[in-house]
């Protein structure tokens, strides 16, 4: 609910046609949020370093030169030559530091040995000691790639539970000129100073060319595709939103009619924060009708920030108390980035240069989600699933239930979330006010 501070302006009081109004409106929420711990990950995995690199250390591996100095094996980073940027094991890791000993023992004059640290009994020609030198210096440089990539460990997290509790109160205020333009603005309490500087919340100005707005707004493609329904009192992790690669817009023009919405929104780079590579864009398309007595919503959009793209569409249904909402998305990562900084030479006594830069395939991500309310008298029902996926990485699966039962100016609300295998379960109520 909201309530209406001013009605009227000075040019009211001249007899003038325009007006403005200012409202307070608010809310609150009190609970808690139990969410499960989640077990360590062992600091190993993926260590990067480009094929080139690898095809280096093949090369050196198969060089007889070396191989006399005791052989790495048959399995030496073979499963990962082809890979644009090869994930390397701990285990692969000290295959090059075993490769590494047995050039350097050539390289510090030793002879020929099965075991590279023992005292050489034969002596390399100072031709085959310069080349090994050489071919050090560049092995050492993929060696310190991959130490540079190295994941670090992730300790496990127990099971917590906290209490969720917060108020906000939201400015409004509207207005009309004289020839009919409308104009507003609103704001939350903390968005008008402090770090910020008075500059969030957002303001439009409209009339019949259609609505422009400026300040905190989501992207267009968000407007018109919208998000799946959420649970809890608190959102219980809000792992039903899709994550808008254009939410940092600040611009933003719809025009509607006949239940057609066009939207298209881009960021003026608000100082230094918003500075972009690329395009920085975005448009949808929404469609709103009855059909048979139920109300349905269709709605397109794209965004286009950096090299980046996101693809997104929604279609939705409501009839009775009964609503539906399935949401489909695609962003395309930016194209594929080939290791930078890279000589690929393979050939003993010519330097390698180790990548720099590691390759990314940078694979499009794919999601999927649908959500089914019920409302029957005062009591609400939710629920959703949704899933991430991305080529090469494990899909990640989300899904919720929950419900919410309308006091009277409160809800009672609860939602039980299962966030990819990690449970979050809360339950409080919400004022209005």
């Amino acid at each position: 609910m909201k309530y209406t501070l001013l009605a009227s302006t000075a040019l009211v009081a001249l007899g003038s046609a325009g007006f403005a109004e200012v409202s307070i409106s608010g809310s609150a929420r009190i609970g808690i949020m139990t969410t499960e711990g989640s077990a360590a990950t062992a600091a190993d995995s993926t260590m990067a370093i480009s094929a080139a690199d690898e095809a280096f250390a093949v090369a050196m591996d198969n060089l007889q030169l070396y191989q006399n100095q005791g052989n790495v094996g048959t399995t030496f980073v073979a499963a990962d030559a082809s890979a644009t940027n090869a994930a390397v094991t701990t285990t692969e890791r000290a295959q090059y530091t075993q490769l590494r000993h047995m050039i350097n023992n050539v390289a510090n004059g030793n002879g020929n040995q099965n075991n590279p640290l023992d005292v050489a009994t034969s002596t390399p020609t100072e031709a085959q000691r310069l080349k090994a030198v050489t071919d050090l210096a560049s092995l050492d440089a993929i060696i310190a790639r991959m130490d540079a990539t190295t994941s670090a460990l992730v300790a496990a997290t127990s099971d917590t539970t906290v209490g969720k509790n917060r108020m906000r109160v939201k400015f409004a205020a509207s207005g009309e000129t004289d020839g009919g333009l409308a104009y507003g603005a609103s704001f939350k309490a903390h968005e008008s100073s402090g770090a910020s500087g008075g500059t969030l919340g957002s303001q439009y100005i409209s009339g019949a060319f259609g609505k422009i707005s400026m300040g905190d707004l989501d992207g267009a493609d968000e407007q018109t595709v919208g998000n799946l329904s959420g649970v809890g009192f608190a959102g219980a992790g809000s792992h039903e939103s899709t994550s808008y690669q254009s939410s940092g817009h600040n611009l933003g023009y719809s025009v509607s009619m006949s239940g057609v919405t066009f939207a298209a929104s881009t960021d003026l780079a608000r100082g230094a924060d918003s500075t972009k590579t690329g395009s920085n864009s975005a448009m949808g398309l929404k469609w709103s009708g009855d059909m048979g007595g139920a109300t349905v919503s269709i709605g397109v959009g794209q965004s286009k920030v950096g090299l980046a793209t996101q693809d997104s569409m929604s279609a939705s249904v409501s009839m009775g108390g009964l609503s539906l909402k399935v949401v489909s998305h695609t962003n395309d990562n930016g194209p594929a980035v080939s290791a930078s900084g890279t000589s690929s030479s393979t050939t003993s006594g010519t330097a390698h240069v180790a990548a720099t830069t590691a390759a990314a395939d940078n694979f499009d991500t794919d999601q999927t989600g649908l959500s089914l309310s019920y409302s029957m008298d005062n009591m609400t029902v939710t629920a959703y699933t949704r899933t991430i996926e991305t080529t090469g990485v494990a899909d990640k699966d989300y899904s919720g239930v929950g419900f919410a039962y309308d006091l009277g100016g409160a809800s009672l609300k609860a939602g039980f979330v299962d966030a990819d295998n990690i449970s979050v379960m809360d339950f409080g109520v919400t004022f209005s006010f």
